[in-house]
């Protein structure tokens, strides 16, 4: 098991990504090193729990010897978890697996679909009425683009803009995770 002193080690980190890119996909890559960094702080790793980047994740954590959780769905008979992930938190619908993503620590948003996108921007709005929220990271450069977007297109200020941390490489994750958290301590909710 990962050990690791400082004083977040306990903290627990969903990672969001497509369930559709395999291991050839250089992606995929970087999913394993972002499994890896988190282990490697002492923090549990928390992903969908199925395959392409959430199997990814999910093994680069399990490779450094951290705990991993799962997020499967009940209706999902089709689908098995992935084989990194040692505890499986079982949802019945959205709104369940939703709850469990909110009470992570953080969430790391990687490269994804439209499910990902969905998770991600349920976290990101309610970083802007819930004190407690998970800050969130989101990880390369097709999420600086996707947001740049955003805001050109839609009502979203600099003020919403900066709930989401955005960095180049997964050595950067862990220190956008701990300055999330300090800026979550300071912010007052609006609508």
């Amino acid at each position: 098991m990962a050990t690791n002193s400082s004083p977040d080690s306990g903290l627990s980190v969903g990672v969001l990504g497509s369930a559709r890119l395999t291991g050839d996909d250089p992606r995929c890559v970087t999913a394993r090193e972002v499994g890896g960094a988190l282990a490697g702080q002492g923090w549990t790793v928390v992903t969908g729990g199925y395959g392409g980047l959430m199997a990814e994740v999910s093994r680069g954590a399990a490779d450094a010897g951290g705990r991993v959780v799962g997020l499967p769905m009940r209706g999902w008979t089709q689908l098995a978890p992935n084989r990194w992930t040692t505890e499986h938190r079982w949802s019945d619908g959205y709104p369940e697996r939703l709850g469990h993503l909110l009470d992570c620590d953080a969430i790391v948003a990687l490269d994804g679909g439209v499910g990902t996108l969905a998770e991600t921007t349920v976290v990101w709005s309610a970083l802007q009425t819930e004190p407690a929220a998970p800050p969130v990271v989101a990880v390369g450069p097709a999420w600086r683009a996707l947001l740049a977007a955003i805001a050109e297109n839609l009502i979203v200020g600099p003020e919403d803009l900066a709930h989401v941390a955005l960095v180049d490489h997964p050595s950067e994750v862990a220190a956008a995770i701990r300055a999330g958290r300090a800026a979550r301590r300071a912010v007052q909710p609006r609508g």
